[in-house]
């Protein structure tokens, strides 16, 4: 019996502008209301109940007939106490704006049973059917019922119709308010929770169609399992959401890990939604109107992209929005706050730990050093005065030793010279002394040799052989051992030849480190494989070396340049490739006659001769003046070009020969 202070109205009438307004009170009431009330004190989420779907109504169409309110679906399977639609008294642009839901029964909620969505399709029958009404087959009211009809009876062209039918996809801008964030946030995560896995439609099956004890379409027990098997993954979330829900939006005042528990769910949303029936509205694809099987399975193929890129973008709007809730939310910035001021007060109390410990270690140090202070003061300072007379001793020691070097040293070259002018004074350059030195200025040299070379005790070794000091002091009968003087040029022989092994093996070794590093920079530019050679390069590499003949300055530069602007290469030859591809056809001739002159590889012509020598570089012109030096030219000829040869390394006897009239002839030419 209604309360007789409440007026139920189902329309306001607006009086004339002259009449006098009245006051009115109106009081809330219905379902929905109630629903929207339960949720704004958290009594009641739209998942509400065991079964997690939700109970709202879809709405529309919004009329402006009497009571033509589109609020589709206001309430259960009891009688509606609102008025029908008739649907043949509707305009076009009216019953577009019908839902499926709605064409069958205005009463008839969103989450219908089968069974609900077949009595209401039966009484739309037997109200639009043609047979009923006169019109004939073709009626647009009677095909649209049966459209509906045949859309929400098959689950998943009904799970593909709901998921595209009165839904708002906006989500809040950025920078909202801490004061509005809860009024702005909570009702898009309760609206877009409607897509949740666990609140997918499909859950509703079991066996050929809908539970209708499930009490407002909740899945039984039967259908659970048997989605399980197939999807593990929807039956676990369906299952922890049956049993305490999706985590609330909650409030200021709810704990931390309630609202990580929630944003939890939302970054890993899984959404039901199927995006079949818009995209086939928008590829504008009807497959079974296709006339081959190719045709549809191109069709099928169209519609399938669109679905994944929709399905993307929805994806994206989910992380979007929930990203900018993560940003605004004022629980997540109070708690990001205080991990902030905990990591700096850690900081702060680790970074006074060290500096104290620094402080310890200082003040300990310093102790440390004052007593080690006091310990130096109280043994005395004999260690000071001990290591500055130890310093002394060995500079004496030093000096010693070099005046005694410098005594052995003057010693020996008045000992070697009185030995020398004693064979023959009247004449000491006389040829009596060619059996050890054949002039004063080789002794000399010898002598000086000697006497840079040798140790103290080799020198006074001599000295002691050639007679010792008491043969060189006034008024000494002793006399200077003549024959002594053979031992010392065989020590100076042996000496110099010592000397100059050291030098050449360094020379060597010096040369052997740059020939390696010269065949890995080689090697490494043969890895690079560079462009190989055309018969119009090989030509103007013969023209270039025959123009530019050896001994010239910068010859390798001038040829490189000469073969670059006679060809007009777009990537130049450098002077090392002209170089190496020189060697590499030097190397290739056969016949010795041919080690002068040969034609160029690769098919260059006969009057482009290419020299076969190889160019000399610095250290081989070094080693050949050492070998000239070292075995002078009374030598037999032949054995001093092979001993020559084999100390030039990578250089014939021929080579050692021609290259030494060439530099005989160039310093002749340069004389005259």
């Amino acid at each position: 019996m209604p309360h007789p202070l409440i007026t139920f109205v189902s329309g306001l009438d607006w009086p004339a502008d002259d009449a006098e307004l009245e006051d009115t009170f109106i009081q809330c009431a219905g379902r929905s209301y109630l629903a929207y009330e339960s949720r704004l004190l958290d009594k009641r989420t739209f998942l509400h109940g065991s079964s997690c779907i939700a109970s709202n109504a879809s709405s529309v169409v919004d009329d402006n007939d009497d009571d033509d309110d589109a609020a589709g679906g206001g309430g259960g399977k009891g009688k509606s106490s609102k008025k029908e639609y008739d649907l043949l008294t509707m305009s076009d642009k009216k019953l577009k704006k019908l839902s499926y839901y709605q064409v069958l029964s205005r009463s008839l909620p969103m989450h219908a049973t089968p069974d609900e969505i077949r009595r209401a399709y039966h009484r739309a029958c037997l109200k639009y059917h043609p047979d009923k009404t006169g019109r004939d087959e073709e009626d647009e009211v009677f095909l649209l019922v049966k459209s509906a009809f045949d859309t929400l009876s098959d689950p998943m062209k009904r799970r593909s119709y709901d998921s595209t039918v009165d839904f708002d996809e906006s989500i809040p801008r950025e920078g909202v308010s801490e004061a509005d964030f809860y009024n702005e946030y909570g009702p898009v995560f309760e609206r877009n929770l409607r897509f949740a896995s666990c609140n997918d439609p499909m859950n509703q099956v079991s066996g050929g169609g809908w539970d209708d004890g499930a009490g407002g379409g909740a899945p039984s027990a039967s259908s659970s399992a048997k989605k399980g098997k197939n999807k593990k993954k929807a039956n676990n979330a369906s299952s922890s959401s049956s049993s305490s829900g999706p985590p609330p939006f909650g409030d200021d005042s709810t704990p931390l890990s309630q609202v990580h528990a929630f944003y939890d769910f939302w970054i890993h949303f899984d959404s039901w939604r199927d995006f079949t029936l818009r995209a086939s509205t928008e590829t504008e694809h009807d497959v079974d109107a296709a006339d081959s099987r190719d045709e549809k399975r191109w069709m099928k193929q169209e519609i399938e992209r669109k679905m994944k890129k929709m399905k993307k973008d929805e994806m994206a709007r989910i992380n979007l929005l929930v990203e900018r809730a993560m940003a605004a939310d004022p629980r997540l910035r109070r708690e990001k706050e205080r991990l902030i001021n905990e990591k700096r007060e850690r900081e702060e109390s680790k970074r006074k730990a060290e500096e104290e410990k620094a402080l310890r270690e200082r003040i300990e140090k310093e102790v440390r050093e004052r007593q080690m202070a006091v310990k130096r003061a109280e043994e005395g300072e004999w260690i000071f005065i001990d290591i500055q007379l130890k310093k002394k001793d060995a500079k004496k020691i030093k000096e010693a030793e070099k005046k005694q070097l410098r005594k052995a040293k003057q010693l020996f070259r008045k000992l070697t010279m009185a030995a020398y002018q004693s064979m023959n004074p009247n004449d000491s350059c006389s040829t009596g002394n060619d059996a050890v030195w054949d002039d004063l200025e080789k002794m000399n040299d010898d002598i000086e040799l000697l006497s840079e070379k040798l140790s103290v005790t080799e020198l006074t070794s001599l000295n002691d052989i050639l007679g010792g000091p008491e043969a060189v002091e006034e008024g000494s009968n002793v006399h200077v051992h003549v024959g002594a003087l053979i031992e010392v040029r065989q020590c100076a022989i042996e000496t110099a030849a010592g000397a100059e092994r050291q030098s050449l093996i360094a020379i060597q070794r010096r040369n052997e480190a740059r020939k390696e590093a010269a065949d890995r920079a080689r090697e490494a530019k043969m890895n690079k494989s560079s462009a190989p050679w055309s018969k119009e390069e090989l030509g103007a590499l013969a023209k270039a070396v025959k123009k530019y003949p050896p001994g010239g300055s910068n010859r390798w530069d001038a040829i490189a340049l000469f073969v670059n602007n006679l060809c007009k290469l777009p990537d130049p030859r450098t002077k090392d490739e002209c170089i190496e591809k020189y060697n590499s056809i030097a190397s290739a001739v056969v016949a010795p006659s041919t080690m002068t002159t040969t034609s160029v590889a690769d098919g260059s012509t006969g009057g482009d001769a290419i020299d076969s020598s190889t160019p000399w570089t610095e250290e081989q012109d070094a080693l050949l003046q050492e070998m000239l030096r070292k075995y002078p030219a009374d030598m037999e000829k032949n054995e001093r070009w092979n001993s020559i040869s084999k100390g030039v390394p990578g250089k014939t006897k021929k080579d050692c020969v021609q290259r030494f009239k060439a530099i005989r002839d160039a310093v002749r030419q340069g004389k005259n």
